[in-house]
């Protein structure tokens, strides 16, 4: 029997001229993978981008490695991060990043609303870098290896392998890098992140650090993110 489901773009594979295998991150079976047909005279291909979340129909079975699914539509109206280069960077490295630690047997759906959250705020904010690096804390709240957010006079410097602050630095950071903006961006909640103000030193320190410590709960392996390299050239 059909039925309407909803999926996060991860990645897509075309396999002819006039049909793909995408794989999304659905909010009733988590990641599964499905065939459509695709015509250049409808310009459905387009739909298959970072950060489109799509409504299609399928006739869903578990036991299939790929589903057949149909009638694709934009769930949300995605035109800015479309438009600005800013956005699509990060919407390109953050799909990247989804992409390798969402499995298939994942099934979340506290974690398809709060991506579906952000990328609409992403969508209709005026972008700033910040985004990036706060939705990438935010994953790992939902993946359940958040940092311990215990900044304090005696608690000072961030600790990599134990995920909170110590009041012994942690000597594979950077001496540089910025313990107290990183405790208030661990704090930080999506309303104030279009106002916060990083340099681009400490974004990037940031970023590095979030992404070692991914590496680190085995979550991804960093050396392999493409994206991060496009992404720097943006604001470097």
């Amino acid at each position: 029997m059909s039925q309407r489901v909803e999926g996060l773009y991860l990645r897509s594979t075309k396999i002819n001229h006039n049909s793909l295998i995408a794989e999304l991150f659905t909010k009733q079976f988590g990641r599964v993978s499905f065939i459509f047909s695709i015509s250049s005279k409808k310009n459905k291909s387009f739909l298959f981008q970072p950060f489109h979340f799509i409504e299609f129909s399928t006739a869903y079975n578990p036991e299939k490695k790929i589903n057949r699914g149909s009638k694709p539509e934009m769930v949300l109206p995605i035109l800015d991060i479309i438009s600005d280069i800013r956005k699509t960077g990060y919407a390109l490295l953050i799909t990247e990043i989804l992409n390798k630690i969402i499995h298939k047997e994942d099934k979340n759906e506290y974690l398809f609303s709060a991506l579906k959250t952000m990328i609409l705020s992403f969508e209709n904010k005026k972008f700033n870098p910040v985004f990036g690096v706060f939705f990438i804390k935010q994953l790992l709240y939902h993946f359940g290896v958040q940092p311990i957010n215990n900044y304090s006079s005696t608690t000072p410097f961030f600790i990599v392998s134990d995920g909170r602050f110590a009041a012994t630095i942690d000597n594979s950071l950077d001496e540089k890098f910025p313990y107290e903006i990183f405790h208030q961006l661990l704090g930080m909640k999506i309303d104030n992140v279009f106002s916060f103000e990083i340099s681009t030193l400490n974004r990037r320190l940031i970023m590095e650090t979030l992404l070692r410590y991914m590496n680190y709960h085995d979550l991804i392996n960093t050396d392999k993110l493409n994206s991060i390299k496009i992404l720097q050239s943006l604001y470097d």
